[in-house]
């Protein structure tokens, strides 16, 4: 199963936004467990670096990017 991310999802993971983060977060662990595919627009790595770097700095973003974003070829 695929699952589209929108960005508001990522945002709330990242963010630790209440009282969304919990789910957000649930639906990732299936990811990384790999029951289920991710999928994000082209457009949310932009728009989270954007909006992440204003709070968390630029180097945490990217490092986040780095580590929780995964391109893959299907």
């Amino acid at each position: 199963m695929k699952i589209f991310f929108d960005t508001n999802v990522i945002l709330d993971i990242l963010l630790d936004r209440e009282p969304f983060v919990r789910d957000a977060l649930y639906l990732l662990t299936k990811v990384e467990r790999s029951e289920v595919t991710g999928c994000i627009c082209t457009t949310t790595v932009t728009t989270i670096y954007y909006l992440v770097r204003k709070v968390l700095g630029a180097k945490e973003v990217t490092r986040h990017i780095k580590n929780y974003i995964i391109l893959q070829k299907y």
